[in-house]
């Protein structure tokens, strides 16, 4: 074992997102891959480079986000909390392992809306995931399985202004397309007339909400060693670490 790299015993705690489909919980982006299965995980690394899991300068790897905030990008997929151990690369929101399990899940935010299809969810998750909690919200699976605090590694709080900005820049369009339902129900005559006399600030307005909305999403977006392309469990040295358990390959976001 290499001297250099820290063990630290327990697991880790982290957030992902999972398709929530009719046989498991598939990886957002290589669902191709398959479900992940009730237990512990090995990634493998497709590369065929051979290197222990996950490897500092390649792509591989189990990833996760220290804080639940990183999981609210996909609507309509199932947010979950990952607990890895093994070898663990940090990054500045997230890491990559080589082994991880899922310890919880809440369902996606459709489902609240659609009861048998909520309960046809949890009858499948509990026959394949007997171990893994279900939440009907991330907000009380969030609140059951809180982050870790990782000062202590080098991590420090994870920003939660591009969150706020997302969830405003969302408000903003919404308020826009109700008042866009609201002026259709508003006598034409009426709509015409106050747009003849009052069109100048009407287009200042449609202006600044578009200058605002624009403003929100660039700032939504993280300014860290992802957003400047590189890739989030890519990092400097003295941030790996490995925790109890055999050392494993991993793959691409498994």
């Amino acid at each position: 074992m290499d001297a250099a790299v820290p063990l630290i015993p327990g697991e880790l705690r982290g957030y992902r997102q999972f398709l929530l489909l009719e046989d498991g919980l598939f990886p957002v982006v290589h669902h191709s891959s398959g479900a992940w299965g009730p237990g512990r995980q090995v990634a493998r690394c497709s590369t065929g480079a051979g290197h222990d899991a996950p490897a500092r300068d390649c792509a591989c790897g189990l990833y996760g986000w220290y804080d639940p905030s990183g999981t609210s990008g996909a609507y309509g997929g199932a947010r979950a909390v990952i607990a890895v151990s093994g070898r663990v690369v940090l990054g500045d929101r997230g890491f990559r392992a080589g082994q991880a399990r899922v310890a919880a899940v809440a369902l996606p935010v459709p489902l609240r809306w659609q009861p048998r299809a909520a309960a046809r969810s949890r009858r499948m998750l509990a026959a394949r995931y007997p171990d893994v909690l279900v939440y009907g919200s991330a907000r009380a699976m969030v609140r059951a399985h809180p982050p870790h605090d990782l000062r202590e590694l080098g991590v420090g709080p994870v920003d939660r202004g591009p969150l706020r900005c997302r969830r405003a820049a969302h408000g903003l369009w919404g308020l826009f397309v109700l008042a866009g339902y609201g002026v259709l129900l508003l006598p034409h005559d009426r709509v015409a007339q106050v747009a003849a006399t009052w069109w100048p600030l009407l287009v200042l307005a449609v202006l600044a909400w578009q200058v605002a909305l624009v403003t929100l999403m660039i700032r939504s977006q993280p300014q860290d060693r992802a957003s400047r392309g590189e890739l989030p469990g890519r990092t400097p040295p003295g941030r790996q670490g490995r925790a109890p358990g055999d050392r494993t390959e991993a793959g691409p976001d498994g």
